[in-house]
């Protein structure tokens, strides 16, 4: 006589699978929606996405908004992302993004976790008259021409910015200015208080170089020398006169937020 099987019982780890599986399928099914909600949260209400389509894990917004506590807010043009799940392995949301629209064109990965954001493979070019969203300094400048920016990896957390990148600021050109002033590079270092800066001249007919430091709490300082290159022409008379008075070897200090 055969002995009789037992009844099957659901136990703890069927229970676990389930709800398991059900929170799999509604994040699988999760709309774009959800990271509209999310992002003003997690930014602390700085950027925004507008008019969103298809799902968390693979969408677009018609724009991606930017509104910081000072200063008028800017759409940066369409965003488009891609869920990346390899991201997981490291502890990672990860997403691939790209940007277009507003004169902007960018691209890169970006990773969210509990110590705070990185961006990895970053490209960018944007209109030069961003500078002046930096400081009202640079805002005088009327700059013009393009920004080119580049990073392979750049991590934004609580305590300090790890990374490092560089923004060129090509054919550069300013609304006191009749002709071009050069090509200019910024260097671009994470550290403890924030992102230091090292600019130098790549090329052109006024030369400007100097230091300074970007944090998110205090904005922009940056201390510089500005000078017409040997035997270049006076074109740039007018912008160095924003500058101020030339000091002893011919140079005008670049002096913001001092």
């Amino acid at each position: 006589m055969s002995a009789a099987v037992p009844p099957f019982r659901l136990r703890w780890p069927h229970y676990v699978f389930a709800i398991l599986a059900y929170l799999v399928f509604l994040l699988a099914w999760a709309p774009a929606s959800l990271l509209a909600w999310a992002l003003p949260r997690a930014s602390e209400q700085v950027a925004w996405l507008d008019q969103v389509d298809g799902t968390v894990w693979r969408g677009s917004a018609a724009a991606l908004r930017l509104q910081p506590a000072t200063g008028a807010g800017q759409s940066l043009g369409q965003l488009n992302w891609r869920w990346q799940p390899l991201d997981l392995l490291r502890g990672r949301l990860g997403y691939r993004l790209s940007l277009g629209g507003a004169g902007i064109d960018a691209a890169g990965n970006v990773q969210v976790g509990p110590r705070g954001v990185a961006l990895r493979a970053l490209r960018g070019e944007a209109p030069a008259d961003w500078l002046g969203r930096l400081s009202p300094d640079l805002a005088m400048w009327q700059p013009q021409g393009r920004l080119l920016f580049e990073s392979e990896f750049l991590a934004f957390e609580k305590s300090a910015i790890t990374g490092r990148g560089t923004l060129r600021w090509v054919d550069a050109m300013s609304g006191h200015a009749r002709d071009r002033l050069g090509t200019y590079r910024a260097e671009l270092d994470g550290s403890d208080t924030g992102l230091a800066i090292k600019l130098s001249t790549e090329s052109g007919a006024l030369q400007l170089q100097g230091t300074g430091v970007w944090t998110p709490q205090r904005g922009l300082r940056f201390t510089g020398t500005a000078r017409p290159a040997a035997g270049s022409a006076t074109a740039s008379v007018n912008f160095l006169g924003l500058l101020g008075p030339p000091q002893a070897d011919g140079s005008r200090p670049i002096r913001i937020r001092r």
